[in-house]
């Protein structure tokens, strides 16, 4: 069976950025991957397009090498979901025998848009492990797999729906991830040291779409299991940096320091350093003083917004005060904090994100970024924008990308009574204004990651990086001018 995780639409993101952006570890095609291995003795190649473009030749040789049956599967985020149907039709052109599954945040929330595709035949919908597996067994055998739970497609030209499929309740079910599928291209990785050692938050953030996936759950591998695979990441693999790429480590404050004190008693501390998302409420005395024993260097923090009151349109279940007393306990501590900010949220004013901005600046972040606040499919956001008629989609979704107000004006969303273009240049002045100063030039420089843990700059710079870097300046340089023109000119006409 072959797995894709499909590029990132091109019209979403600025090529010349994308070469510093940094980009998630496939994790979910990689435990798919690991339960088909041991639950059906699968033989799996996968292919992630954020390193190798899957060209036709390589696709040609990867469908030539699957036993028959084929079964093709693609994983789909809302900013890959247009590669991952032009590689589901191309599939079905070049083998049309193939059963093409789709799954992931997209195809979950949105079945119908994947299944008018004429090259998918199956979306998986929800956690894609046990649905998967069931899909595996009834086509390699030959039968109708019609009857399988968390599944929708097309009988009869009609989309069905089946009953969806209950989380896992016990994750040590799933197999130990499989690190050695990916070893290969370790060196064009820059966070290979990734791990997962929980899923879910039970938190009902307006703009989060994760929850289309887990629900709102929130379950955890178990501590020994854990401590095996970062024992595996720095033994082995001898990574320097371990990433935990999770929802919210922080739910569990147990669980936690469990976790934490297997690390510091294994010795890891002393061989790796480690990043970690954590929501400002579960930072505490406590917490940080065992972090920073077991070498934790930085926190990545939604802070949203500086307004009290977009804290509470958003949901967050949380206050500005809390983000500011977390930033500050941690930076005191040596923990550097990464925090991001969204601006065009709901209700939101210009004095409001003059507001965040100039927190943002008093407090001691390490690094910070802005972002327009974007509608995903799935999410409350969604729904409220859509409920106004204030949503706007562009083909293949090409505008929810938070950078894309970088590439275009068309954003998805901006909020009744706002200038839009505004918002944009207030956005896109923002960043500039934070990393064309000694604070932000610094943690360029230093910083592993940057611009809100998103940015990337290798520690070398190769002659083509400064070519790169001076045609991003230009490009940063016309579009600041363009947002302007447009801003002055909305401003004029409305006093007229």
């Amino acid at each position: 069976m072959l797995l894709i995780n499909p590029s990132i639409n091109i019209k979403s993101q600025n090529k010349l950025l994308s070469n510093y952006i940094y980009s998630s570890f496939p994790t979910g095609i990689g435990y798919l991957a690991c339960y088909l291995r041991k639950y059906n003795a699968a033989n799996i190649t996968i292919f992630d397009e954020n390193i190798n473009q899957l060209t036709e030749q390589k696709l040609n040789e990867a469908l030539s090498q699957i036993s028959l049956p084929r079964i093709v599967g693609i994983s789909c985020l809302t900013l890959t979901v247009k590669r991952g149907m032009e590689l589901a039709n191309k599939i079905k052109r070049i083998a049309p025998d193939t059963t093409i599954i789709v799954g992931g945040i997209h195809p979950t929330v949105m079945p119908e848009d994947c299944l008018l595709e004429t090259g998918v035949d199956v979306v998986v919908r929800g956690e894609g492990e046990v649905t998967l597996s069931y899909l595996y067994d009834f086509i390699k055998g030959g039968n109708s797999y019609y009857n399988v739970d968390g599944i929708s497609f097309i009988k009869d030209k009609k989309i069905i729906h089946n009953k969806s499929r209950e989380l896992i309740g016990n994750l040590d079910t799933i197999p130990e991830f499989p690190y050695s599928l990916f070893e290969k291209d370790i060196n064009k990785y820059r966070d290979f040291g990734s791990i997962l050692t929980s899923r879910g938050c039970p938190y009902p953030c307006i703009f989060c779409s994760q929850r289309a996936i887990t629900g709102g759950k929130y379950r955890y591998f178990s501590t020994e299991r854990c401590l095996k695979e970062i024992g595996l990441l720095v033994n082995k693999y001898n990574q320097k940096k371990i990433w935990f790429i999770e929802d919210n480590m922080g739910v569990h404050k147990k669980r936690l320091f469990d976790l934490v004190d297997g690390i510091i008693s294994c010795g890891y501390n002393q061989k790796a350093e480690f990043v970690a998302d954590l929501r400002a409420d579960s930072i505490d005395y406590d917490l940080i003083v065992k972090l920073k024993k077991a070498n934790f260097t930085m926190f990545v923090i939604g802070a949203e917004t500086g307004s009290e009151k977009l804290m509470k349109v958003i949901n967050k279940k949380e206050t500005v005060k809390q983000n500011n007393e977390a930033i500050i306990l941690a930076t005191r501590h040596g923990i550097k904090v990464s925090a991001v900010y969204m601006f065009g949220l709901p209700t939101e004013t210009r004095e409001e994100r003059k507001l965040t901005f100039k927190l943002s600046r008093k407090l001691p972040l390490d690094n910070v970024r802005f972002n327009i606040a974007t509608p995903y499919p799935g999410t409350a956001l969604y729904k409220m924008a859509k409920a106004e008629g204030r949503l706007t989609v562009l083909d293949g979704w090409e505008n929810f990308s938070v950078q894309y107000y970088l590439m275009g004006d068309i954003i998805p969303y901006y909020a009744k009574d706002t200038n839009k273009y505004l918002l944009i240049y207030d956005t896109l002045m923002a960043n500039l204004r934070t990393y064309i100063s000694f604070r932000g030039l610094k943690s360029l420089a230093k910083s592993t990651l940057s611009g809100g843990a998103v940015i990337s700059i290798p520690k070398k710079l190769s002659f083509n990086d400064f070519i790169i870097i001076l045609r991003l300046g230009a490009f940063l340089l016309k579009r600041f001018v363009y947002i302007l023109y447009k801003a002055k000119i909305e401003i004029v006409l409305k006093k007229m």
